[in-house]
C-alpha cells in the first residue's frame, strides 16, 4: 500500500487539504490494536500534531477489525470556511473487518444538527461525558431500544457528536460507517459493543 499525500491548492475549488496516509506504514505491524496504547508512527504522529487540536483515538476495538484508511483535513485560519473546510479542520480513522463492516472515529469543527433516528439512549464516558448513542432509521421518534437489541448488530449506529473537555475540543463521534468508503451493512458491532469502543476513547498524547 502506497502513502499519498494530497497538497494544498490556493484555489477556489478546493479548500483546505487531505492527507490520505497508508495504515501499513503508519501502525507497527507487530503491536495489536487492542493494546492500551496504539503505536503509532512518527509521521502520523506529526500530521495529526499538524491539525492543532485535540486527537481522539480508541483503545478498544472489536476482535477482526484493522486500520484500513485515515482521512485528515487541515483547515487554516485563513482559508474560508467552505467546500472540504465547510465545518473546518477535520480528521476520519477507519476501520474494517473481513466481511466489510467498516467503524469510523472523527473529528469535525461543526455542521451538526439533522433528524432524529428510531432508536437513542445514554451512555457515559471518560472523555466526553454523558453521550447519546443512536440507530435505526433516519427520521425516527428515538424509542428506547429492548435488551435485545443492544446485544445484536443494528443499522444507522452512531453516537451523537460530542466535545471534550478542552476549550479548543472539536465534535467527536463513533459511526458504524455503511455509506461510504465501499463499507458494507453492519453485520458485526452490537449496541453494546459500540458503547464500549466510545468508552474507550483517549486523547492521543
Amino acid at each position: 500500500m502506497i502513502t499519498s499525500v494530497t497538497k494544498p491548492r490556493r484555489d477556489r475549488q478546493q479548500l483546505g487539504f487531505v492527507f490520505l496516509l497508508s495504515l501499513l506504514s503508519l501502525f507497527h505491524a507487530d503491536r495489536p490494536l487492542q493494546s492500551q496504547s496504539i503505536a503509532l508512527s512518527p509521521e502520523y504522529q506529526a500530521a495529526l500534531a499538524a491539525l492543532n487540536i485535540p486527537v481522539a483515538v480508541p483503545t478498544y476495538i472489536p476482535d477482526g477489525f484493522s486500520l484500513s484508511q485515515i482521512k485528515i483535513n487541515l483547515c487554516p485560519s485563513d482559508i474560508p470556511q467552505r467546500g472540504e473546510c465547510r465545518e473546518g479542520t477535520s480528521y476520519q480513522i477507519i476501520y474494517r473487518n473481513p466481511d466489510n463492516t467498516c467503524l469510523m472515529i472523527e473529528a469535525i469543527g461543526g455542521g451538526l444538527g439533522g433528524p432524529d433516528s428510531e432508536f437513542h439512549y445514554t451512555t457515559q464516558t471518560a472523555l466526553l461525558g454523558e453521550v447519546e448513542i443512536r440507530f435505526g432509521q433516519i427520521p425516527g421518534d428515538r424509542n428506547t431500544p429492548r435488551p435485545q437489541q443492544l446485544t445484536t448488530p443494528q443499522p444507522g449506529l452512531y453516537n451523537f457528536p460530542a466535545t471534550g473537555r478542552s476549550d479548543q475540543s472539536p465534535y467527536y463521534a463513533v459511526r458504524v460507517e455503511e455509506n461510504r468508503y465501499l463499507c458494507g451493512p453492519n453485520t458485526n458491532i452490537s449496541p453494546m459493543e459500540f458503547e464500549q469502543i466510545l468508552q474507550s476513547l483517549v486523547l492521543l498524547k
